[in-house]
């Protein structure tokens, strides 16, 4: 039996969020709930004396307008901003982001009754036709506003969920709809899962690149412990252990003195993917456990405070995201590099687009074709970061957004492409190796095995579905570093 994801405000890590995403149950820390409750009795307190942003004043540009307390003015502000638009966003995405959520108002900073985190973590592990329906656009990452409306609505029964019904249980006041809304958890989560998945393709390409080592006759020298030692940063040297160690043994001699740099420069131009990937999870795991709500009311054996603030903004996840996009099209292009040499370099001793002996015989001269495509995604996503991209809005009272939710999705997009490149690349590889005949040794070997299921004909075919039995198999080959086993 699955084991339920416990959230407590603190501890949602990027193993979570996964669980999450499959509808694994969630659990609620009561230490947490008080602390959520210890949160909502302040921000009444607080109210009732002093104006307090989005409870007793309108929101935007109209902050300095009074309003009642009633019901009616929490669900004119959901109401309002439920205008999402576009695509639905995919049910696993929607549960991670509930997680998410449901987590920060356990952190105790949000003023909302904690009956709302509650009622959002049982969503988490529920049915998925009992989501709501939220839509991709709308958020500028100052707060994902538009798809929490959406989800607030839901929670009250005004809109309906994904399997038509609506839910009528929970009653939402005036003082919890900007709370809910004050969060950029959308963005937050899909991030994260995109980072959990590119993580594990990242790691998954230094075996594809044995492969194709192996294939080529690759010159080892070029990830020795010297040679290593020349990049002292510590995705670089990682990648080079890996690589050490999965062509320790194997057969056959370098074919040159150096190798082409989708070889020799592996190393040095996809540590950073590592190094970058893994400060973006860092950071993601970091947004998930925050109260950030804005305002925030924290408690002290005195009493607390209100304090109105910009942490919601969302610019450290966004830089980390288009830092780990260039440096996932450094080693892009060397994947791209290594499966053009497999294809057409005379000096490999293979033939001319890995094909048969029928004279004109196109082999997988189209492969390239594809894996270029793909490349051509991932560099259009990181040419224009999303973090020189704002936007001014609400009577420029919010002038600066930082599109997170924009930033996720190309992500999603490079992350995707780079699956499919790395598809490509194994196919040929695989493909290489049969045709020379050679059978690589330990963990490689085991990596050979288990692409059995490729066709192993020569003859021109369709490589359609070859490809995607390649893209299926790719990210289950991920190593693990010695911090990770």
């Amino acid at each position: 039996m699955t084991q339920a994801l416990h959230l407590d405000g603190h501890g949602l890590d990027l193993d979570g969020l996964l669980a999450a995403a499959r509808g694994v149950a969630a659990t609620v820390s009561p230490d947490a709930l008080a602390r959520a409750e210890s949160s909502h009795r302040l921000a009444a307190e607080v109210s009732a004396r002093q104006p307090v942003y989005g409870r007793t004043t309108g929101v935007g540009a109209a902050r300095d307008e009074s309003t009642s307390s009633s019901v009616e003015h929490g669900l004119r502000l959901l109401r309002s901003h439920a205008a999402g638009w576009g695509e639905v966003i995919p049910g696993p995405v929607v549960r991670a982001a509930l997680a998410v959520r449901a987590n920060q108002l356990l952190a105790g900073g949000s003023g909302a009754n904690p009956q709302l985190a509650q009622a959002l973590a049982e969503l988490v592990g529920g049915d998925e036709d009992n989501l709501p329906v939220v839509h991709r656009y709308g958020s500028l990452g100052t707060g994902d506003l538009t798809a929490l409306a959406e989800v607030g609505l839901a929670l009250i029964g005004e809109r309906e969920r994904a399997d038509g019904g609506r839910l009528t249980d929970l009653k939402l006041t005036s003082a919890d709809a900007l709370p809910l809304m004050s969060s950029n958890a959308f963005a937050i989560a899909e991030t994260g899962l995109h980072a959990a998945s590119l993580h594990a393709l990242a790691r998954a390409a230094d075996t594809v690149c044995g492969l194709s080592f192996v294939a080529l006759r690759g010159n080892p020298e070029a990830v020795s412990e010297t040679a290593a030692a020349a990049t002292p940063f510590r995705g670089a040297q990682e990648v080079a252990r890996v690589l050490r160690e999965l062509l320790d043994g194997q057969p056959g001699e370098p074919a040159h003195i150096q190798d082409f740099f989708g070889l020799r420069t592996w190393p040095q131009v996809h540590g950073p993917v590592l190094d970058t990937v893994t400060e973006l999870k860092s950071v993601v795991e970091v947004a998930a456990n925050t109260a950030s709500e804005n305002p925030l009311f924290t408690v002290t054996r005195g009493g607390g405070a209100v304090t109105h603030h910009g942490g919601f903004h969302a610019a450290y996840l966004v830089l980390a995201v288009d830092s780990t996009l260039l440096a996932l099209t450094l080693s892009a292009q060397a994947v791209q590099s290594r499966i053009s040499h497999i294809l057409t370099d005379s000096a490999s001793g293979l033939p001319l687009f890995l094909s048969d002996a029928t004279a004109g015989s196109s082999g997988v001269l189209i492969a390239e074709y594809v894996a270029a495509s793909a490349l051509s995604t991932i560099r259009g996503v990181a040419s224009t970061p999303s973090s020189v991209q704002t936007a001014g809005v609400s009577a420029g009272i919010e002038d600066d957004a930082s599109f997170a939710g924009q930033a996720t999705v190309r992500l999603g997009d490079a992350t995707t492409a780079y699956r499919r490149m790395l598809a490509v690349e194994l196919v040929c590889a695989v493909r290489a190796l049969r045709m020379r005949g050679v059978s690589p040794v330990g963990e490689l070997g085991e990596a050979l095995r288990r692409c059995a299921s490729l066709p192993a004909g020569m003859e021109d075919r369709d490589l359609s579905p070859e490809l995607v039995l390649a893209e299926r198999m790719v990210e289950g080959f991920a190593v693990t570093t010695p911090e990770e086993r």
